[in-house]
């Protein structure tokens, strides 16, 4: 991969993955709320999907600490569960195989992702950032952690949603995430292996 794409991949992965994985009202995401105020902040992003723009702006007009609290924390049943387990594992767990897979990776490469809590390796918003730090530090691995661990089930995730038309920011955010993996497997070049999905 080249240094501009790897640059890509080190910003966009840092700012979407901080999206999905942060609440809204968190100190560390603020900043990033603060680029969908800027006046034409699409023309930075290889975006395909036009609606993108005003959804993000409808979406920010509603209770977004409230559309977090639904999509990624509960109390109840999530309509799109945030972990690759969910959707590569027969029984559609969290802390399933694919999960023991991604930990063999960092182990075999000497990756270090300490955290405090006790959120699995695999949420999606994690994995964003994982790929920006690979861009920075180790990119001779990012390719090999896209098309087996991330690509494998990202598409699935984001279409689904992608669907929640309730959350007009998350929807924004799932189409902008999904026109951003789409443009690093295309400049990467990198083939996408279809496992059987379970959701």
């Amino acid at each position: 991969m080249n240094k501009a794409l790897l640059e890509w991949i080190s910003v966009s992965g840092r700012l979407l993955g901080s999206l999905f994985y942060y609440a809204p009202n968190d100190e560390r995401v603020k900043a990033v709320f603060s680029i969908f105020s800027e006046p034409n902040w699409e023309q930075q992003w290889p975006i395909q999907h036009s609606e993108i723009k005003s959804l993000i702006e409808q979406g920010q007009t509603q209770n977004l600490s409230q559309d977090y609290q639904y999509l990624f924390i509960g109390p109840n049943d999530l309509p799109t569960p945030p972990w690759s387990s969910v959707y590569l594992d027969k029984e559609s767990v969290i802390f399933g195989e694919s999960l023991l897979n991604l930990r063999t990776f960092l182990q075999k490469y000497q990756i270090e992702f300490s955290q405090n809590t006790n959120e699995p390796e695999d949420h999606f918003g994690l994995m964003l950032m994982l790929a920006a730090y690979l861009a920075e530090q180790k990119p001779d691995v990012l390719a090999e952690y896209l098309t087996e661990h991330l690509f494998t089930w990202a598409y699935r995730y984001l279409a689904l949603l992608s669907e929640q038309t309730d959350y007009p920011f998350y929807q924004g955010i799932a189409l902008l995430a999904q026109d951003t993996l789409q443009y690093w497997q295309e400049q990467a070049n990198l083939p996408v292996k279809t496992p059987q999905l379970y959701r």
